[in-house]
């Protein structure tokens, strides 16, 4: 029995530990600042690719969420692009990125009275 609170124990820490750590990423997150959409330029420069591969992988992405159209130019989601150059291979992970995008939008958050 001691041995099993012992181990909560641990686990306890170890979750606080994890949470102390996410809300300091967070922070420096916030503060870098970074910009939330851009050109075909800043996109291919986030990626690390040239234009022409930009446009190849945007077949992969979803429009309205990767990427959007203003006239005839697109422009680029940049925190979803990061997101899935980290997560190409795991596609439940950005697919969590991509639901707490959504969430997050203003058209999304509940109305105060």
């Amino acid at each position: 029995m001691l041995k099993l609170v012992e181990a909560l124990m641990m686990i306890a820490n170890a979750i606080e530990r994890n949470a102390v750590a996410t809300e300091r990423i967070a922070s420096v997150l916030e503060e870098r600042e970074l910009p939330e959409t851009g050109n075909k330029q800043q996109a291919a420069t986030v990626l690390g690719v040239s234009l022409r591969t930009l446009e190849r992988y945007q077949g992969q992405w979803i429009e309205g969420i990767h990427y959007t159209y203003e006239g005839t130019k697109p422009t680029y989601n940049l925190a979803l692009l990061r997101d899935w150059k980290a997560n190409r291979n795991n596609k439940k992970a950005h697919q969590r990125a991509i639901e707490i995008w959504q969430r997050n939008l203003l058209s999304n958050q509940k109305k105060r009275a």
